[in-house]
């Protein structure tokens, strides 16, 4: 039994758990035998168990084939190339069946808002549905191999698919648009996007977490921290942290924004996880032998949050001893605030030889691996530390600082720091000295003698013989011509290494996170006035242009909504993606929803005709074209079969079909009709023309 975690209550029900998610009150849940139920928020029972489909073939232990949502459960029958669809109502039953995959189903999943279902099949295809009607309204670029997963972002705007020939799609689903393509090593198991979007989490095969940036198009983090394949995970509501488990069983914490590991541990009361969801301080995690288990992280009478709040870590970390999932919660980020002053505090102890205070100093602290890790170099280097800190005691300066070249690890130090402070006051009061007379330039030498042998040496035979530069910067810093001040250090990189060039690069820090905290609070006076500052900063120069960049758009774009200037801020939102983000755009959007809903409705009746006058101006508008196109290829289609039915034979139906395949390629949906309605021309891909609006792709026979 694990004794560091809260088991509030489990069931069992006799067949792998496939899937596990949220719903307005409680989860629902899926199995491996084509069961569905709902875990009641209250009471944590299991309620509405039934079992929806009938069949001796069941999906693999693992299978990513079926889900389930809010409203709704997918079940996936093996051998049937069909989903069933069963409502969540007063009970759960089958409502309709989908039937669009030429081989079966490997990967569904519903988007968050549940108006979604994306099907991903063993025929490399990916459909999208509208759930009010389960109509088919996108179909997803071909992919070589079956499709092993399916996640949407938590907006419902974006959906992420991995293929098992180890490649992975970014779609938009608002926009109708591919974002990306992009390969890994291995096949990604699971994905789940964070940072407004702007983040993806992968877990591959090869045990592997890897953090994709979206908006840059790379993989810019890769790690191992599995010791065995990572099946599914699921992210807290805050977007800082991944719960992942795995196939022997194991869950681990992971910080999405470094992809560290906070901890890992061993479930023993269950075979390999199968699903796992994160809802109303519970976590519920499925398993491959029917075993659901709620996990508690609930803090009774607050007392784990008045620990951290109060700073009691001992306390505290005794709490995490009998819940570790206690660090879920929004007040224990207290052991990553106070982490660093924390750990120089441990490193000052060990350095005289302190060692079991350091070890008891940190010990709260260190169920955090990554932390743990910290502090052990720090440890098993307690000897150079100690020997460190005795030649800056006895001022044996050359000394420390070979050390400190020698040993890295050392520049981290606060021992490193007080040696530096050292060096800073003797630099100064010469510096001072010379300032006032040249003639004290044998008092000033005194000063810097013990430093003679050291790296700063350049510094001092710069400063015996050019004490006019130096106040020539002090005389820049205090004009704040801070332009002719970093000119001259890049001129005289000696500067660099003195007290005044390190308080500089501090207030830039300072200006920089006022600037962007002004920015992020649209007081945008103040974000220009820092700005100025700066644009003279070379260290911030090439962001804080692009942030002014940014800022100038975000203005001019809300100026156009006002006006209602609708083909212009499309426009520009398309240019610069930031802008799709802002609270006023999507209330924008808004209003081409409503127009895409009509316009939906239309198409599914074959009124290709009306679709013009619905959209209006939104035709014109390129950021809206590939969710325009999107319907009216689906009208076009409605209108081919419609016609093939009442009037086939007055219809050229080989021009017809050569108008579809121009506009939109020789895709499944147009072989599908043409094998349906008996039409056998042998048709080349002719994708060669620019989609715009026609009433009709029809071809009158003469």
């Amino acid at each position: 039994m694990n004794e560091n975690i809260k088991i509030i209550n489990r069931f069992n029900l006799n067949s792998s758990i496939l899937s596990i998610s949220k719903t307005a009150d409680g989860v629902s849940v899926v199995t491996q035998d084509y069961q569905a139920c709902i875990i009641d928020s209250t009471s944590l029972s299991i309620q509405k168990l039934n079992r929806l489909i009938i069949s001796n073939e069941i999906p693999h232990k693992y299978s990513k084939s079926s889900s389930s949502s809010d409203s709704f459960v997918c079940l996936c029958e093996v051998g049937s190339k069909r989903a069933t669809i069963a409502k969540i109502q007063d009970n759960i039953k089958p409502i309709i069946k989908i039937t669009s995959h030429k081989r079966d189903i490997s990967a569904s999943n519903f988007s968050k808002d549940s108006s979604l279902l994306a099907t991903g099949g063993e025929d490399g295809r990916v459909y999208i549905y509208d759930t009010s009607s389960f109509l088919r309204i996108l179909s997803l670029p071909y992919r070589p191999d079956y499709i092993s997963s399916i996640n949407f972002s938590n907006d419902s705007r974006f959906m992420f698919s991995s293929c098992f020939n180890k490649s992975n799609m970014i779609f938009d689903c608002q926009r109708a648009k591919t974002i990306s393509i992009f390969n890994t090593n291995e096949v990604v198991e699971w994905g789940g996007f964070f940072e407004n979007n702007s983040k993806l989490f992968l877990i591959t095969r090869d045990f592997q977490s890897i953090i994709y940036d979206v908006r840059a198009n790379q993989i810019i983090n890769t790690q191992n921290h599995f010791n065995s394949w990572p099946n599914v995970f699921c992210i807290d509501s805050d977007e800082k942290i991944a719960i992942i488990g795995s196939r022997d069983s194991e869950i681990y914490l992971i910080h999405l924004k470094e992809n560290s590991l906070l901890f890992h541990i061993k479930l023993e009361e269950i075979a390999g996880i199968s699903s796992i969801c994160i809802d109303m301080g519970y976590i519920f995690v499925g398993s491959i032998n029917g075993d659901i288990l709620i996990i508690g992280y609930k803090d009774e009478n607050d007392s784990f949050k008045n620990a951290c709040n109060s700073k009691n870590y001992a306390l505290a970390s005794k709490m995490l001893e009998s819940n570790i999932f206690l660090s879920l919660l929004p007040c224990a980020k207290v052991f990553d605030e106070d982490w660093n002053d924390i750990l120089k505090k441990a490193v000052i102890m060990l350095s005289k030889n302190k060692i079991n205070e350091a070890i008891e100093l940190v010990n709260p602290f260190i169920k955090d691996i990554t932390k743990k890790n910290a502090f052990s170099v720090y440890l098993s280097q307690k000897d150079y530390l100690k020997k460190f800190q005795e030649l800056i005691d006895k001022r044996a300066f050359e000394e420390a600082y070979n050390m400190s070249l020698q040993f890295k690890f050392l520049d981290k130090t606060t021992q490193f720091e007080e040696l530096e402070n050292l060096w800073y006051k003797a630099f100064n009061n010469a510096k001072k000295l010379l300032e006032e007379n040249i003639t004290n330039i044998e008092t000033a030498k005194n000063y810097l003698e013990p430093f003679m042998r050291t790296p700063k040496k350049d510094a001092i035979m710069q400063l015996l013989n050019n004490i006019h530069i130096f106040k020539d910067a002090d005389n820049f810093i205090k004009e704040q011509n801070f332009k002719e001040y970093f000119s001259l250090t890049s001129k005289f990189a000696y500067l660099k290494d003195s007290e005044l060039y390190k308080k500089v690069l501090m207030l830039g820090e300072n200006l920089f996170e006022k600037a962007i905290n002004a920015k992020n609070t649209d007081d945008y006076d103040e974000f220009y006035k820092l700005s100025k500052f700066l644009l003279n900063f070379p260290l911030y120069k090439e962001s804080i242009t692009n942030n002014i960049i940014i800022v100038d758009k975000k203005l001019e774009i809300l100026k156009l909504i006002r006006e209602n200037k609708k083909i212009e801020a499309y426009k520009l939102a398309d240019d610069f993606e930031d802008l799709q983000y802002l609270a006023k755009f999507k209330n924008m959007s808004k209003d081409f929803d409503e127009v895409y809903n009509e316009a939906k409705f239309a198409a599914y009746s074959g009124k290709v005709e009306n679709l013009g006058e619905i959209f209006g101006d939104y035709i014109k508008i390129p950021y809206w074209s590939d969710k325009i196109k999107s319907i009216f290829q689906i009208g076009y289609l409605e209108e081919f079969k419609q016609k093939a039915k009442l009037e086939k034979a007055s219809i050229n139906w080989e021009q017809s079909i050569i108008n579809y395949i121009q506009i939109f390629g020789r895709d499944d949906d147009i072989i599908e009709f043409c094998e349906k309605f008996g039409f056998k021309y042998e048709f080349e891909n002719l994708t060669n023309q620019i989609f715009s609006f026609q009433k009709t792709l029809l071809s009158k026979a003469i």
